[in-house]
């Protein structure tokens, strides 16, 4: 079973990425895991005070993509158990924005596969960030990094 997560909450990674594991995963068909951590900086490409963010989202869109990203990547790399947990709403920097975790029988499944899904998070999924910087502007991100 697999599974995807949007939260709008301050949360600990480790503890999603523990429970998942506890209640989904039977490791001992599981030979690797791959573990992806993601936090909002305060900096991009062009500034260095980002001093929040917002990442708005269609629930039923956003969690249907998602879910199809999973069943496909499940089958495509042969693992046994995906999870992914993206942050919605707004979040400042320190926070987790993504959380991506892979098993299987093989270590280079696992690792194949977080890859592939964070560039498809990054370039494809339903979901759009705005910046708030510390000079009162406001942007939204039109290219992901």
């Amino acid at each position: 079973m697999s599974s995807v997560t949007l939260f709008s909450k301050k949360v600990d990674p480790y503890k999603l990425i523990s429970n998942y594991e506890i209640n989904n995963c039977d490791l001992e068909l599981s030979g690797g895991q791959s573990i992806f951590i993601g936090y909002m900086r305060k900096t991009n490409e062009f500034r260095d005070d980002i001093k929040s963010m917002t990442l708005e989202y269609y629930p039923k869109m956003t969690e249907y993509y998602l879910e199809k990203l999973v069943n496909e990547v499940n089958k495509d790399f042969m693992l046994h158990n995906t999870f992914i947990a993206h942050r919605v709403g707004e979040v400042v920097p320190t926070d987790c924005l993504v959380v991506v975790s892979c098993w299987a029988k093989h270590r280079k499944q696992c690792i194949s596969a977080v890859k592939y899904i964070l560039e498809d998070l990054k370039h494809n999924a339903p979901l759009w960030k705005k910046e708030f910087y510390s000079d009162n502007r406001e942007k939204w991100v039109e290219k992901n990094t």
